[in-house]
């Protein structure tokens, strides 16, 4: 944990008193959990990162409370409370534990992610511990039908680049090619048999991956064929242009990094009969 982390994890900890003598919270206080997460909870802050608190509790609570906040007027949202801490240091809202659950029920990778690497700081009943606990047992520990719709996704994402590469339309296919980057990403994640973070740092620990330490630089070069500047010249062969051959060659590594850790599956050569 840096120093800016360690800031704002004590900051953390004085507005948990704080919280705990809310007029509302207070009273369910016993019940309910809280946990720090975003960039505290990784360690990595910045002078960009804040405060980001989630309470949890169970669905009769989070009904009451929501219903609380709306009467004492804290609140004019109807479909559950967001508030920003003193200065906009940071901001609390709440979920219930049978959401979270669903996260790993539903595969919400991104969520999942989150959660697994937040700190509860206030948890009297360890309700938020043992869930995490028992949900990321059973998570992931079959992660090749995972794998497969990834790699199913890049397949087709590939294919359909052709079609604004051939007809020069720039715009759909930097869209495409920053879609074939994404999910390079997401399936560097999956092959670990982990969860993968949302969009935004998706790549901050692309490096920490198996495939990521062989091939960031790689993804990272994929970006400098981008059609950026100007718009794709129709017509061309498909291996004419960069961002598609560099694109198939990405997949390709992706492919054998599959043969070589899960087993050599029909689909990986024949994706086009299971997208």
């Amino acid at each position: 944990m840096n120093e800016k982390s360690k800031e704002l994890f004590l900051l953390a900890q004085r507005y948990k008193q704080q919280l705990s003598q809310h007029p509302i919270l207070s009273h369910y206080w016993n019940s309910i959990s809280l946990v720090v997460k975003g960039s505290i909870s990784r360690g990595n802050c910045d002078q960009y990162s804040d405060i980001d608190f989630v309470f949890f509790c169970n669905d009769d609570d989070l009904a009451s409370i929501n219903k609380d906040y709306l009467q004492a007027g804290l609140t004019d949202r109807t479909d559950g409370v967001f508030i920003p801490l003193q200065d906009w240091a940071g901001h609390y809202h709440f979920e219930s534990y049978s959401r979270l659950q669903a996260y790993f029920d539903d595969h919400y990778f991104p969520q999942v992610w989150e959660f697994q690497q937040a700190i509860p700081i206030h948890d009297p009943k360890n309700v938020f511990q043992l869930l995490i606990v028992r949900a990321s047992r059973q998570f992931l520990k079959q992660p090749v039908q995972f794998i497969m719709k990834k790699y199913l996704d890049l397949s087709l994402t590939l294919d359909w680049l052709r079609h604004p590469l051939k007809r020069g339309d720039q715009i759909a296919a930097n869209l495409h090619c920053a879609k074939l980057v994404t999910d390079l990403c997401k399936i560097a994640y999956l092959f670990d048999g982990q969860s993968y973070p949302h969009d935004k740092w998706i790549a901050a620990y692309l490096s920490d991956t198996r495939f990521g330490r062989l091939y960031e630089s790689d993804i990272t070069a994929y970006l400098t064929t981008f059609p950026t500047s100007h718009p794709p010249t129709p017509h061309l062969e498909l291996e004419a242009y960069p961002c598609y051959r560099e694109g198939l060659a990405l997949i390709n590594h992706a492919g054998s990094f599959i043969r070589e850790h899960y087993g050599d599956y029909r689909w990986i050569d024949r994706w086009y009969e299971y997208a």
